[in-house]
């Protein structure tokens, strides 16, 4: 199916009864909605599942400029209008982090619990050292091949070759046009601060091999920082956690939304 935002088509798929509580997953920079199939697998017999393409990945429309975060939160709000979903659970993965934060935030009545896989929170601006291995990141990129930079990126962000092996392909279809749009996108959100926390219960994940390390300190912050969220380090896990281990992760997700008592 296909959801028409303001700058392109916007490809996603809906599984589950119809009438049941909702989550809907948000993928990483350079990945798709695919990343997550065995969360759909797990979770489609009791929740209504909703996976989607940011714009720039999979088979949503190619972006002409950076990555708009806000834009892609909305457009969670606008597959909601489309399949009449009143309420979701949120659940992101790296810059789809970012993006449910947003949309935690622009649509609090909408979103009735976060989950975040590998983000950082976006109400509190970037280190230094972490903004600088982003620009860092961004100006390599430019300078080399695409298939060095997705072969290197797919090793060091996965600890399965399951994992890698999508992660690679997954940029490999993206190309490197699209993939300097997103991480553009991604180093433009990290420098803003967000105008306030969402208010939503919040659980924070990552990978116990996550990398850069500084993220995993930077997690544990972020869950200090915010009264009642809960945490959770998938263990033997890297960047992509909930493919590197999705029986602890998925475990770990129906905890959280059990607890919600959608």
């Amino acid at each position: 199916m296909n959801y028409k935002s303001r700058s392109g088509s916007v490809y996603y798929e809906v599984q589950g009864p119809e009438k049941a509580p909702a989550l809907i997953f948000t993928h990483g920079g350079g990945l798709n909605g695919r990343m997550f199939a065995e969360q759909v697998a797990a979770f489609k017999d009791r929740y209504r599942v909703i996976t989607w393409d940011m714009l720039g990945h999979g088979r949503s429309s190619p972006l002409e400029q950076n990555l708009d975060v806000k834009e892609m939160a909305a457009c969670i709000k606008g597959i909601m209008e489309e399949e009449k979903v009143e309420k979701a659970v949120v659940i992101g993965h790296s810059v789809g982090g970012y993006v449910v934060q947003y949309a935690g935030i622009h649509y609090p009545e909408r979103i009735q619990g976060i989950v975040s896989i590998g983000a950082l929170s976006v109400a509190k601006l970037m280190n230094r050292m972490e903004l600088r291995l982003y620009q860092l990141a961004l100006f390599l990129s430019r300078a080399l091949p695409g298939s060095l930079i997705f072969r290197r990126a797919a090793g060091e962000k996965t600890t399965t070759s399951e994992a890698r092996q999508f992660f690679y392909r997954s940029m490999v279809e993206m190309g490197k046009k699209q993939f300097l749009y997103m991480l553009g996108g991604q180093l433009d959100i990290c420098q803003e601060k967000a105008e306030k926390a969402p208010p939503q219960p919040l659980l924070i994940t990552h990978g116990e091999k996550e990398m850069p390390r500084s993220l995993i300190k930077a997690n544990k912050e972020w869950h200090a920082a915010v009264p009642g969220s809960s945490y959770s380090e998938i263990p033997g896990a890297g960047h992509n956690a909930s493919m590197d281990n999705p029986d602890y992760f998925n475990r770990t997700l129906l905890s959280f939304v059990e607890k919600l008592e959608l």
